[in-house]
């Protein structure tokens, strides 16, 4: 089992991959390169707010590779923000005057609570804290629900189906979450 950018803590029983060494990282790799495993490696693969840190332009190329390194009848298990709740509430204020960013709870940088600097953090993150563009913590892909399931058809995967909050492996990131699964 194979848990990529492991959090503060370890999934019992998972191997883990980051991009930046760290505690209880056992590779160190860029997701954006050929992964060093061989072909049929895994039963899962589990990446929670991970795959949003890499160029939209690549995702189809993440999900073939995690294909190739995933067993037959092996699960992947995907966690990133939900980009239609960000998207649905900057309309709702926009629009409506409706204000959701409680349902989120997340304000980091924004003392105000204001909804389109509470979207700018969900969207792009922040980096490390101090404007370093080049720290891998920037977010550079948006998902919804739609595009994350076709990236899962698109690359072959069966039985794709989105996961509640109950099934989160790690650290939940709480009402942001958005989850898919699929077999190979």
């Amino acid at each position: 089992m194979l848990e990529i950018g492991p959090g503060l803590n370890r999934i019992k029983d998972f191997e883990t991959l980051n991009i930046i060494d760290g505690r209880d990282v056992d590779y160190i790799h860029d997701l954006t390169k050929k992964l060093p495993f061989e072909d049929n490696s895994f039963d899962i693969i589990y990446a929670s707010h991970v795959l949003e840190h890499v160029p939209w332009h690549l995702q189809k190329e993440i999900f073939n590779e995690l294909h190739r390194i995933l067993k037959a009848g092996g699960t992947l298990e995907i966690w990133v923000p939900d980009g239609w709740k960000i998207i649905k509430n900057v309309y709702d204020y926009e629009v409506n005057n409706i204000d959701n960013i409680h349902l989120d709870g997340w304000y980091r940088f924004n003392e105000e609570k204001d909804v389109i600097i509470w979207a700018n953090g969900r969207i792009f993150t922040y980096g490390d804290g101090s404007g370093n563009i080049y720290h891998p913590n920037w977010h550079k892909t948006i998902y919804t629900p739609k595009f994350l399931y076709s990236l899962f058809d698109k690359t072959g995967f069966k039985h794709i189906e989105q996961m509640s909050n109950e099934e989160v492996r790690g650290y939940d990131h709480g009402w942001i979450n958005l989850g898919i699964k699929g077999t190979k």
